[in-house]
């Protein structure tokens, strides 16, 4: 069960430790504790699923109470996980389809850059992650980010000649979750997958759009 600091927890108490200053400065201090706390909750997330704020607090060497300078509760620092995880996936998608040379190199980078991320273990961060349950302003910001995922396929398939880019954007990736579950039950790696994969969308693109 996540721990939450309700109204009233004071936000620091007397016997707690004073963490040392890590950094120059106050404010590349407080980056470098966030940042932290980021990496010791995700490394929760993926040994455990859930956490409480003293057991990352624990993984930092810090108090409950410092951590509560920086999070109001384990579900506001899932939140964050959750943004900079996703923040940095979409980021990495649209810089390797940019580099394709055309609309359907594109989508065949962002494929790739699909299942490399699935392969590399992050994606079961996230799944584990969103399983949890957020605050509804951090809800909606993380499913904006989910949405954005889907973005550079979407101008792909613009490129392509597609005149109903978003509804064949969320075709493909109903048969890219196939694929992503193949590999996280193990019955597939990301290079066996991605092949057959990428020339299933090519044909099923090639029938629609030339219909």
């Amino acid at each position: 069960m996540l721990a939450t600091r309700y109204p009233g927890t004071p936000s620091a108490r007397h016997n707690d430790p004073v963490p040392k200053i890590a950094a120059p400065t106050v404010a590349e201090n407080r980056e470098l504790r966030r940042d932290a706390l980021l990496t010791a909750a995700a490394s929760l997330i993926q040994r455990g699923g859930t956490f409480t704020v003293a057991e990352v607090a624990h993984e930092v060497g810090l108090s409950r109470s410092a951590v509560y300078e920086y999070y109001s509760s384990a579900a506001e620092l899932i939140a964050d996980v959750l943004v900079d995880e996703l923040s940095a996936w979409s980021a990495s998608l649209e810089t390797s389809t940019n580099q394709a040379t055309d609309a359907q190199q594109r989508v065949h980078a962002w494929i790739h850059g699909i299942l490399d991320y699935v392969a590399d273990g992050r994606h079961a961060l996230l799944r584990s992650a969103g399983a949890i349950e957020l605050p509804a302003a951090r809800r909606a910001e993380v499913h904006e980010l989910h949405q954005a995922l889907i973005a550079p396929l979407v101008d792909a398939l613009i490129g392509m000649g597609s005149t109903d880019p978003v509804r064949q954007a969320r075709y493909v990736w109903g048969v890219v979750e196939v694929a992503i579950a193949r590999i996280e039950g193990g019955e597939a790696t990301a290079s066996d997958e991605s092949q057959p994969l990428i020339a299933f969308v090519d044909a099923a693109l090639r029938g629609t759009l030339t219909s």
